[in-house]
């Protein structure tokens, strides 16, 4: 994540002032798409160039802002292979999703979970307190068992650390 650090000492954050947006002292608005799958693409260099593609082409467009993943729990091209235990590889593709994006001027929302089994999401969780010996069974037991809780705290600590 060494990108997204050296990026995060030098961009500036969108903040809020009643119901307006505010970037730099100025009025910011919202233009933005999903592209979930930046990350994933980013791994390998026979797929890279898709990302470079949409991001040039976003901001062409005067986008503003796109929402991806920052999370692919336990499936192909896993950021978070098991509970606390990361692949380096897929870090350093999202760390060039993030400059990317950087350099275009397009802000990203890093969604960290999914509500559903894709890419693993909430469900994953609650398998992995399952394995561990937990009385789990619902993907919704994402929200109350403390096993689950805690291994999603602890992957939000990976971010904010």
């Amino acid at each position: 994540m060494a990108a997204a650090a050296s990026i995060a000492a030098t961009a500036s954050f969108v903040q809020r002032s009643g119901q307006q947006l505010f970037l730099d002292g100025a009025p910011f608005y919202v233009n933005g798409w999903n592209s979930y799958w930046l990350m994933v693409q980013s791994i390998e260099d026979s797929t890279r160039p898709r990302m470079f593609a949409v991001m040039m082409a976003a901001a062409a467009l005067g986008l503003t802002v796109c929402r991806t993943w920052a999370f692919n729990d336990a499936t192909y091209q896993a950021l978070q292979i098991s509970p606390g235990n990361y692949d380096e590889n897929v870090f350093q593709a999202l760390d060039q999703v993030i400059a990317v994006a950087q350099q275009n001027g397009v802000r990203l929302l890093l969604s960290l979970v999914n509500n559903w089994e894709d890419y693993g999401g909430k469900a994953q969780y609650v398998a992995w307190a399952c394995r561990a010996g937990q009385d789990v069974s619902s993907a919704d037991d994402f929200f109350t068992y403390p096993t689950c809780r805690q291994y999603y705290k602890d992957h939000v600590t990976v971010w904010v650390a």
